[in-house]
């Protein structure tokens, strides 16, 4: 075990610098480099510049300056300005990127809850329930909201959840942008709480609805394919009741191909997601990225991609061990 947990560390550690390597190239790749950038910028002061030209070596070869953000960003433990500071401005890049994590974090947490509280017992159930009319159903609603984008998804939640609803009850339940209103600072705590739940509402929902619809197919499809099997039949004919042979012995079994899509879920949607977070002018990690692609800002990028490279190391990693302890077949020598 623990020597495949090094090799799999190892292994991660060669993705995360070939990912740097290729992120650093695109992002400077473009016309012009970031000097000119930053000197086109009236914000940036000529000290900055200074600095900023010091600290990435920016007036030193791509190699060099690539050797140099490295070297830098590796040390993000030792002290507050390891990341540097945007080309857009003066504030720090892991200021930026930890406000901003703050926010995807909440988004995406509850997206992912509602995903799988919601999205695996529906698929047992309608495993369970094969070709019943509810089944039937929910497979006709998975495909549809599985093939809708996400941004006609979100709109759509938008205009009937949130405008449509108030005019017709007069009562404002959801808003469609921020993470916060603006005198949210003057509200009681529970009158806190009840104005992220409105602000959270309609973004999560939107992601939670097309997870929920992949988590369903994948259990569903799961869950019938161990049902059929020969060690089921076996478990059937000794007369363990109906609960002890889905729960203990199909269960386990069927959960072993949503663990890995939803480890990967987890790592892909703590990046942020693009689309919703700009729709709801949520303030994420996803927004923090597209706008930095927008203003050719390799640090802000290439701290989120790293983030991003990270978490799929980390739980690819913990998807693998938790094969072991669903399945105790498994090897890893």
């Amino acid at each position: 075990m623990l020597q495949y947990v090094v090799r799999r560390l190892v292994y991660g550690v060669i993705t995360l610098i070939a990912l740097s390597v290729i992120t650093f190239w695109l992002m400077n790749s473009t016309k012009g480099d970031a000097l000119d950038r930053l000197k086109s910028n009236p914000r940036v002061t000529a000290e900055e510049i200074r600095r900023q030209t010091e600290f990435y070596g920016l007036d030193k070869p791509k190699t060099q300056q690539y050797l140099t953000w490295a070297k830098n960003f590796v040390q993000v433990w030792n002290y507050p300005d390891a990341w540097g500071r945007s080309f857009q401005g003066t504030q720090k890049v892991q200021e930026l990127v930890y406000q901003r994590f703050g926010g995807t974090l909440r988004l995406m947490t509850t997206a992912l809850l509602l995903s799988v509280l919601i999205g695996i017992p529906l698929g047992i159930y309608q495993a369970l329930r094969q070709y019943s009319f509810f089944d039937q159903t929910m497979t006709t609603f998975s495909f549809v909201t599985y093939s809708t984008p996400i941004f006609v998804l979100g709109i759509g939640l938008q205009i009937v959840l949130a405008l449509y609803l108030e005019k017709w009850t007069g009562v404002k339940f959801f808003y469609t942008s921020g993470m916060n209103s603006v005198h949210y600072a003057d509200f009681s705590f529970w009158g806190r709480i009840g104005d992220t739940l409105q602000h959270l509402f309609l973004p999560a929902i939107s992601i939670a609805l097309i997870s929920i619809a992949g988590y369903s197919r994948y259990q569903r499809a799961s869950m019938l394919e161990v049902m059929h099997s020969d060690y089921l039949r076996t478990a059937k004919a000794k007369g363990l009741s109906r609960r002890s042979v889905i729960v203990k012995h199909a269960l386990r079994n069927a959960l072993i191909p949503i663990v890995t899509l939803v480890s990967l879920d987890i790592a892909g949607l703590l990046g942020g997601a693009v689309v919703t977070e700009t729709i709801f002018a949520w303030p994420g990690m996803g927004r923090l990225y597209i706008q930095a692609i927008g203003a050719n800002d390799w640090p802000e990028v290439m701290a989120v991609v790293m983030i991003i490279g990270f978490m799929v190391v980390v739980m690819n990693l913990i998807a693998d061990l938790s094969y072991g302890w669903l399945d105790p077949r498994v090897r890893y020598d």
